[in-house]
């Protein structure tokens, strides 16, 4: 759809890169710089050269080396026989980068949800002992994960899964399992053909 749109010019890439710019860690004198080299892109320009673009800039000339050496490092722009090229300009722009922000995990709040109450002073301390001991937060998860599994909500019995894991060396016991599809065999049975 969006190749549709690009092709029939229905996107307007000028604004999306003025829009997108802070997002895309864009300098304005960099977007600027991208905003004239598309322009001569699209008016069929075939050289583009730092010469030109001063014509067209407020830049010094070492401002725009600078400048150009950025969007060079960056990967925006490459350097063909002297021409000055956009590098997946328009995919860039159009792609959306997903954030990975990865949530410290809450140990007490995920024990306290799968047991269904709060945490004991007790509990609480032999979860922070586990911590300390060095014992993941992810392991500790998985363990806790490994109980639920086996409908035991005993903190003695996650323990004995975390020493028995860290006496044989096991990182990644528990992994989600996905629910099985249910596969109904089809019946060959032509109800119209008995008459």
């Amino acid at each position: 759809m969006i190749k549709y749109l690009t092709d029939l010019e229905c996107i307007q890439f000028e604004r999306l890169l003025l829009l997108r710019s802070k997002e895309l860690s864009l300098s304005d004198q960099e977007s600027h710089l991208l905003l004239l080299i598309y322009t001569f892109s699209s008016l069929r320009k075939k050289m583009i050269t730092p010469t030109l673009l001063l014509q067209y800039s407020s830049l010094t000339p070492q401002e725009m080396d600078h400048v150009l050496e950025s969007l060079l490092h960056k990967k925006w722009i490459s350097n063909k026989n002297g021409a000055i090229c956009l590098n997946n300009f328009i995919k860039r722009l159009l792609e959306k980068e997903e954030e990975v922000v990865e949530e410290k995990m809450n140990l007490v709040d995920v024990f306290e949800e799968e047991f269904g109450r709060p945490l004991t002073p007790m509990e609480l301390e032999s979860i922070k002992e586990w911590v300390q001991g060095g014992y993941s937060e992810e392991m500790i998860y998985k363990a806790l994960k490994e109980a639920v599994k086996s409908n035991v909500s005993s903190l003695r019995y996650i323990e004995g899964i975390l020493i028995n894991w860290a006496q044989n060396g096991i990182k990644e016991r528990y992994i989600e399992e996905k629910q099985k599809e249910r596969v109904v065999p089809e019946s060959h049975y032509h109800w119209w053909e008995d008459e």
